[in-house]
């Protein structure tokens, strides 16, 4: 037996971990953090139903019929049609996606420019980047990313929206997975989290209410005189008029609108506000994916410069960039030399802040034309469960002149592709990780190829560059060679230490240079960094009302709107889908869809289920397990009850990723964030019927 160091790649934290050889060099052990996701690497490997060899489709789209041919014609066949594409409509006419994994994105996106395409895509078209936009164009930088590391010094913890425990590893063993002595904590939910039982104050909202119940706090922080005036003197852009905007939120108008006790509104507004240091602890997605999702996230981070919290130690810090591998992907040469991004034309904010075009348009491209048309298709890691309204997401994929796909299942995605390739998992692959860690310190590693692909899997990463060399770019594409493409990244690592990254398995840990600016200027403390710089924004403050919106046709002020579709809104559509229908909730025995084929992991999840309070379910005549259908003007999709008084009233709360019981085809597609274009998967209307009494006792199908 032997033994070889790795990272794990269940989620982004890259964990170290242990893998144990065989005499043949089969991996037989795996050991690492004390995480479900870390040990069911082996039961990927060797799934029996994993993609193995090159595959082209024989029958319909959709069919799952396929035959098994040679990586030289699967290659030769993708680089065929990639060139007739650019030949015929041009090179923007091709699209190329990354879903999960992430690390072969730097050579995808490389390859999708230098062929001269600007529409390359990924999953962060719903997920994340609205969160850093929206702090980018308020405070210059990002916030949410540092928000989940503990400090001491914090006495009051908001908890956003996000549930540690199902969310962030190591899980229930993570630093502010439970309420602290002396710390006291508020927590934001529509649903009971273990934090929630914990807290001071549980404000359970109605979804999509977010940014009515941050412009209520303002409100009353300004009203008692809570506010950190000094601050907002000196820092501060449209204070003022902000100000005037959160006295239309009186706390009767707040707690009505998000269906809470208005002693409980004034109760969290104080703690927050009178117990500083106060940090929020936010989610990637849990306030941005609603249709005035940007605006709502503004609403609720500028809480913390309202009251001086804001990167002061134990409140919610600064993100400061780290040494990074230098850039190979190419995204200089796509915003100087080629045509505008898909996205570029609606949501010029979010683009002007991310290197790359909006996925939740590529529906609309496919099928109408708008805003540019999309002829054929490259992906990795692409499951149209990942877009609202997912049965569309499904037919574009049907409409394609061409589509070829890698990854390790087969899913509704890869069904309807003409080529779909297998994928190398992330121990069949080497790479070089940058994890950005916390607001100071991040890592670098080199991530060796632990053991041999089976079957003639193959990295995503030395797929592209294959095809860059057989669209004639060899000189660009390092002429295939995988590892000369990590090493060019890895020239933007100091000398000093990259030999270092690549032998030392427990990798390199580096600081921020914004640590030494501070001591240089006589800043012992490492936070409040804008006092050297200011704030990278418009005015060089905090912008409460933001120059950057309005010159892109926005309100600048982070402004409430009800959601698209709501009892509010939409009340003839709420008589007949009276319950708001909302959904995502982490849990750590699955990340979206990836867990589902992994028998290990379904013991704990062996259900879609859809939670629905007691009072509800009583209505309906429905009980615990029992079959039912969840509908919207969508479609109608079969899920499992499950029902308790950890749910609010009024509110169904549905498990996301299921490819036989996708709430995304419930989901709205046409009442996108007009900033970002995020869908609102977490505030919708829905109606649950009851189909029969309990479910079947089996492991649904994956697939």
């Amino acid at each position: 037996m032997a033994t070889v160091k790795s990272t794990c790649y269940e989620c982004d934290a890259n964990c170290a971990i242990d893998v144990t050889l065989d005499n043949t060099g089969e991996p037989v052990k795996i050991d690492g953090p004390d995480c479900p996701r870390c040990y069911v690497q082996l039961d990927r490997r060797n799934h029996p139903e994993r993609l193995l060899y090159p595959l082209r489709r024989t029958g319909p789209r959709g069919s799952g019929e396929f035959e098994r041919i040679s990586w030289d014609e699967a290659l030769d066949t993708i680089a065929e049609h990639l060139r007739a594409t650019r030949e015929e409509h041009g090179a923007p006419a091709a699209a190329f996606f990354a879903g999960y994994t992430k690390e072969a994105r730097p050579q995808l996106q490389r390859l999708a420019h230098a062929f001269g395409s600007p529409n390359y895509l990924t999953e962060s078209g719903c997920c994340f980047s609205s969160t850093k936009v929206a702090e980018e164009v308020t405070f210059g930088t990002k916030i949410k990313t540092s928000s989940t590391v503990a400090s001491d010094a914090t006495r009051c913890l908001l908890v956003w929206s996000t549930n540690p425990r199902g969310s962030i590893p190591p899980f229930h063993q993570h630093a502010l997975a439970a309420a602290r002595p002396g710390c006291a904590t508020v927590v934001v939910d529509p649903r009971v989290t273990p934090l929630a039982e914990q807290a001071e104050v549980h404000l359970q909202i109605r979804p999509g209410t977010d940014g009515a119940l941050a412009l209520g706090m303002h409100h009353l922080i300004f009203e008692n005189g809570w506010q950190d005036q000094a601050f907002l003197d000196e820092w501060g852009s449209g204070v003022e008029a902000f100000r005037e905007y959160v006295a239309e939120f009186p706390p009767e108008r707040v707690a009505a609108i998000c269906g809470i006790e208005e002693a409980d509104l004034k109760r969290a507004a104080e703690l927050y506000a009178t117990r500083s240091p106060a940090q929020i602890m936010l989610s990637p997605t849990a306030t941005v994916q609603h249709s005035n999702g940007f605006q709502n996230h503004r609403a609720v981070s500028l809480l913390a410069a309202v009251t001086g919290n804001i990167d002061r130690e134990g409140g919610n810090r600064f993100f400061n960039d780290k040494v990074t591998p230098k850039p190979i992907d190419l995204f200089d040469h796509c915003k100087q030399n080629l045509p505008p991004r898909i996205g570029d034309e609606t949501f010029p904010v979010w683009t002007a802040h991310w290197p790359a075009a909006q996925s939740m348009l590529l529906p609309d491209a496919i099928l109408d034309g708008r805003p540019q048309r999309v002829h054929a298709l490259l992906a990795i890691g692409i499951n149209t469960a990942m877009w609202p309204n997912s049965k569309r997401m499904e037919q574009a994929l049907g409409a394609l002149d061409f589509f070829a796909v890698s990854d390790f299942f087969h899913n509704p995605a890869t069904r309807m592709a003409d080529i779909v390739l297998p994928a190398a998992t992330s121990l069949e692959r080497p790479a070089l990780i940058a994890y950005p860690g916390c607001n100071f310190r991040g890592e670098l590693r080199y991530r060796h190829q632990a053991v041999a692909p089976r079957g003639e899997a193959r990295a995503d990463a030395e797929v592209f560059l294959e095809l860059g060399v057989r669209l004639g770019m060899g000189e660009q594409f390092w002429n295939g060679d995988l590892e000369a493409s990590w090493a060019e990244a890895a020239e933007g690592i100091p000398e000093t230490i990259r030999e270092q990254v690549y032998n030392d398995p427990d990798g390199v840990t580096v600081f921020a240079k914004a640590l030494d600016d501070l001591v240089e200027h006589g800043f012992e403390e490492g936070d409040r960094q804008y006092r050297l710089h200011g704030f990278r924004t418009v005015s060089g403050k905090v912008e409460f009302d933001a120059a950057e919106l309005r010159e892109a046709g926005h309100d600048g002020l982070p402004v409430w709107r009800e959601p698209a579709e709501s009892p509010l809104s939409t009340p003839e559509l709420a008589r007949d889908y009276p319950l708001v229908l909302t959904s995502g909730a982490r849990h750590k025995h699955a990340t979206h869809s990836q867990h589902q084929y992994l028998e290990r992991m379904r013991r704990a999840m062996p259900e879609p289920l859809v939670e629905l309070n007691p009072t509800d379910a009583a209505a309906r005549g429905i009980a615990d397990g029992d079959t039912v259908e969840v509908r919207s003007p969508r479609g109608r999709v079969a899920f499992v009850a499950k029902v308790t008084d950890r749910i609010k009233p009024g509110v169904a709360h549905c498990q996301h990723g299921w490819n036989h019981a996708n709430i995304n085809e419930l989901t709205d597609d046409r009442n996108l964030d007009p900033i970002s274009g995020f869908p609102a998967f977490k505030s919708l209307l829905c109606e649950v019927e009851r189909l029969r009494a309990g479910h079947e006792e089996r492991l649904p199908e994956a697939g």
